[in-house]
């Protein structure tokens, strides 16, 4: 594979990015009150923010209803202050994410809900969407995040081939699509395999 097939590299938001967000949150949970996080992420993220994300329900009910289902001593305003207050920026990935712009387009994929989205990478994080060529949010394209659709689109908007995009997402699910569609993906599972793997498709 020569290195200059690549045009358009992706970034998960969560997980690569900033940290990983949901889990994050999860193992907090389960330290604090002693649930399983299986249980935890089950009810509040795959059922609940994934409604969300599918503008099934509003945000504040993605926080309200998993409070409620699990009797969780803490109101919906904790559970969303402390997931919101856990996530950072992994800044050696950010770091090389600001480097690639020199040669590639680089940008980031996210699901998050408009608030979410705003109140994380907008009012706490600012920097992040500055030193990116864009953030395509799919809630607000009603599209599943990492579908061939989504593919799809961002290979339209970006005037690319699918086979000229590198992926690079902590959940092994969103990268399927683009696979089959003859592109590069990394699973990011630490800085380190996530560096060595980078190496072989592009030069840093």
């Amino acid at each position: 594979m020569k290195k200059n097939e690549i045009k358009l590299i992706i970034f998960d938001a969560y997980g690569a990015v900033m940290s990983r967000g949901y889990p994050d949150t999860m193992a907090v949970l389960a330290k604090r009150f002693a649930i399983p996080e299986k249980k935890l992420s089950e009810v509040i993220y795959r059922k609940y923010f994934e409604m969300a994300a599918q503008r099934q329900i509003t945000q504040k009910q993605a926080w309200q209803l998993p409070v409620k289902e699990l009797n969780l001593p803490i109101s919906w305003q904790e559970l969303r202050d402390l997931h919101y207050g856990l996530m950072e920026i992994n800044q050696p990935v950010f770091e090389i994410a600001k480097k690639l712009r020199k040669k590639y387009k680089v940008i980031i994929l996210s699901k998050s809900t408009r608030t979410q989205f705003v109140d994380v990478l907008k009012k706490k994080h600012p920097q992040v969407p500055r030193n990116f060529d864009a953030i395509v949010n799919t809630w607000e394209l009603g599209l599943p995040k990492a579908s061939k659709e989504t593919i799809s689109f961002l290979a339209k908007r970006f005037k690319i081939s699918p086979k000229e995009i590198l992926y690079i997402d902590d959940q092994r699910s969103n990268l399927v699509a683009l696979d089959k569609m003859g592109g590069k993906t990394i699973y990011y599972q630490n800085f380190k395999q996530f560096k060595k793997e980078l190496e072989h498709y592009i030069d840093l």
